[in-house]
């Protein structure tokens, strides 16, 4: 019993200790959003990996993989929208700033 407890332990300590060590390798992309219009949608774009966020409280945060990234922010959809590349290393959070849109 004594023998299972132990192990039980250590198994709950190395997935903990992996996940501790995930979150301080996580990347980031952050910034703020200062329009007069609704709905502002934040898309990130690598290759074939696409997200996108919608603006709250005038902030928008995302969670991406190290390497160049295309962000663009808008109203609807993507479409033909310019955006700026960005590069984001491992471990790091890159602050865009305030993004003003007219």
């Amino acid at each position: 019993m004594d023998k299972t407890v132990a192990t039980l332990i250590g198994v709950v300590s190395v997935v903990i200790g992996f996940h501790a060590t995930r979150a301080m390798h996580e990347s980031k992309i952050t910034g703020q959003v200062n329009s007069a219009r609704d709905s502002i949608w934040v898309f990130a774009v690598n290759g074939k990996d696409s997200l996108k966020t919608m603006v709250n409280n005038g902030k928008f945060r995302f969670k991406v993989k190290p390497g160049a990234w295309k962000v663009t922010v808008g109203r609807d959809q993507l479409k033909d929208a310019e955006g700026k590349m960005v590069e984001v290393v491992e471990g790091s959070t890159l602050d865009m700033g305030t993004i003003i849109l007219n």
